[in-house]
């Protein structure tokens, strides 16, 4: 099983992002909405959705959303979510970002950095070749990831902390371009020490322009915060990349 097959799926997972709310989501969504108004581009896909927070914000402004992530307890919660606000123009499916659905969008999101999972680079450009082809003409491909400048610069190497009734302790680094993190759990309810590791690939902005160019895509302008910042190599904490399809 992959990592993020397994990390993903744990309920210890919610435990330590407990700080992604509802608000980080809309003001991303507020940025987001500038580019792709809901009149002009309605129906989106949330490709590595999660939980669904920025799928359910997108659907309560009118838009007709498709969410897809490959954690079933993920998917389970986006449901139970989406039912709660009475929301009928959201649906979430399980799948694989790297197996395309048989359906077009007029625009799709990465959001969050759910990108660069998979060791062998031609899985992750098969991700955006599958992008470009779920895309309707000019559609538009916003894509939100790390910024490894600022990664390498302000790496915390440990960090430790507790929620709820269970400790936990993360473990940092840098190696072969790619950061990595192990989060080990203890606690009362645990028998043992629980311990999930996460792996990301540090792309640059040029792996992306290069390789969105490859997938069939062209990227038009970047962004390096939630609030529009324009994006900074040195300073930015995020890539928040605009692309359109050929």
């Amino acid at each position: 099983m992959s990592w993020f097959e397994e990390w993903f799926d744990s309920p210890l997972y919610e435990k330590i992002y407990a700080n992604r709310n509802r608000e980080e989501a809309v003001q991303l969504i507020d940025f987001i909405e500038t580019f792709i108004p809901v009149k002009k581009y309605p129906n989106i896909l949330d490709l590595g959705c999660g939980r669904g927070r920025h799928s359910i914000s997108l659907a309560q402004r009118g838009y007709q959303v498709t969410g897809i992530d490959l954690s079933e307890a993920a998917i389970l919660k986006a449901k139970r979510l989406s039912e709660s606000e009475g929301l009928n123009s959201v649906r979430f499916l399980i799948g694989d970002m790297r197996e395309p659905l048989n359906l077009t969008f007029d625009s799709i999101l990465n959001l969050f950095t759910t990108f660069g999972y998979f060791l062998d680079d031609s899985e992750n450009l098969k991700v955006l070749t599958n992008v470009s082809g779920m895309l309707n003409k000019e559609g538009v491909f916003i894509q939100d990831f790390l910024n490894p400048s600022h990664i390498k610069k302000n790496l915390v190497p440990e960090e430790e902390g507790s929620y709820e009734n269970l400790h936990y302790h993360i473990e940092r680094y840098i190696e072969n371009e790619m950061v990595f993190k192990n989060i080990r759990f203890t606690g009362p309810t645990l028998d043992e020490p629980v311990v999930f590791n996460e792996r990301v690939k540090l792309y640059n902005l040029d792996w992306f322009q290069d390789h969105l160019k490859l997938a069939g895509l062209t990227m038009q302008s970047t962004y390096g915060e939630y609030d529009g910042t324009p994006y900074d190599k040195d300073e930015s904490s995020r890539m928040i990349m605009i692309s359109r399809k050929n």
